[in-house]
Order: C-alpha cells, then structure tokens, then sequence
C-alpha cells in the first residue's frame, strides 16, 4: 500500500513536469499563438523544516533535514508567473513530503531578483516514533504555503537561491500544523531569460 502511494505522488510529479515541459516546447515555436519563448526555472537545493509536532505528542517543534525541488515558469505576464515546488524531509521521529502548486510574482531589485508565492497541495506525514500519541502513524493532509526568497544571478543560466522562507500550514492528523521551511540551492534558468519588474 506504501509503494502505491509513493507511486501516485511520483505519478503526479511527472504529470507536472511533463506539462510544463509542453508548454515550453509549444511556446517556443517562433510566432505559435504570439507568444514568446518563455524561461524555465528549476532549482534544487537544502531544505530545513521545523514542523509543529507539539499538538502530535512531542515536547517540542521537530527539526527534519531534506530537499527542495521546484519548477516555475517565473514570468508569464510581467513578473506573474507559476510554480511547482516538492520537497522531503526527514529525522528519526518523523518523515514529510509534500507537492504543491501556484501563483508566483517576481521583481528585481538592485539585481537580485525577489519573488513571493502562494502554493497549494497536499503533504504527507508519516509518524516512525509515535511518542506520547495514540494517533495513526501516518497522514495525508491539505497544504497552504506562503513564502519568497531571494535569487542572487550568476551569468545568464544560472543563480544561487541564498534564501526561501515559506510559512506552511498542513492539516495533517486532523489538524492545523503550522510548519517553517528554510531552503538554499541553486537555479538553473532554461529558454529565453525575461526580465522581471524594477524597483
């Protein structure tokens, strides 16, 4: 049953970034549907998530180390743009994942790009200590995430991610968890480079 879950969000991951992929591919055509060639962005990176464990049993907020992967198109319409972002975390109580979607708005500032988004999606909870809780070990649960960062270029095709903060709310275990996720990484940008808002 647990690789069958694992199949469906691998399922799903793929979906998405084959969609982004054809969008791509079809907006690239010179002149398709007047639209420009658009930019991708993928980054990859170190992720740390303090996940609100208290209301699970534990004395205090948990600490999981993992990934984060994302995949945006970052400037469909002046600055607007879309974003997928995956991640996985884990520690020795406790192992999350999560996949979601959204709105992305970006804007350069002194030239280092800025960019908030709004993500929706689902996150899987998985108890391996159950600790004080008589709750099920495992949950999948409606997930909110409101966050930025900053993207510092490095060249064209490339630029570190020094930060993202997302603030994230999950309804994992029947309830509203409140979790912080820090990430760093590098982006690697594909297509042809637009340019965001100045301020």
């Amino acid at each position: 049953m647990r690789n069958l879950r694992v199949s469906a969000v691998a399922v799903k991951a793929a979906i998405l970034g084959i969609a982004i992929s054809a969008v791509s591919t079809l907006a690239s055509g010179q002149g398709f549907l007047g639209m420009k060639p658009p930019e991708v962005n993928i980054f990859a990176g170190y992720s740390l998530v303090r996940y609100d464990a208290v209301p699970l049993g534990f004395s205090d907020k948990l600490n999981m180390n993992g990934g984060n992967l994302e995949v945006s198109l970052p400037d469909l319409y002046q600055g607007w743009g879309i974003v997928g972002d995956f991640s996985g975390h884990k520690n020795d109580e406790m192992k999350m994942f999560n996949y979601t979607v959204g709105p992305q708005y970006r804007f350069e500032l002194k030239g280092v790009d800025i960019f908030g988004h709004l993500l929706l999606g689902k996150s899987r909870s998985r108890l391996l200590k159950v600790g004080s809780s008589i709750i099920e070990p495992s949950s999948l649960g409606f997930m909110v995430a409101l966050g930025g960062g900053a993207d510092i270029p490095i060249g064209n095709r490339f630029a570190i991610r020094a930060i993202q903060y997302d603030y994230m709310i999950n309804s994992a275990f029947q309830d509203h968890l409140h979790d912080m996720r820090f990430s760093s990484g590098l982006v690697i940008k594909f297509g042809k480079k637009s340019s965001p808002p100045s301020f």
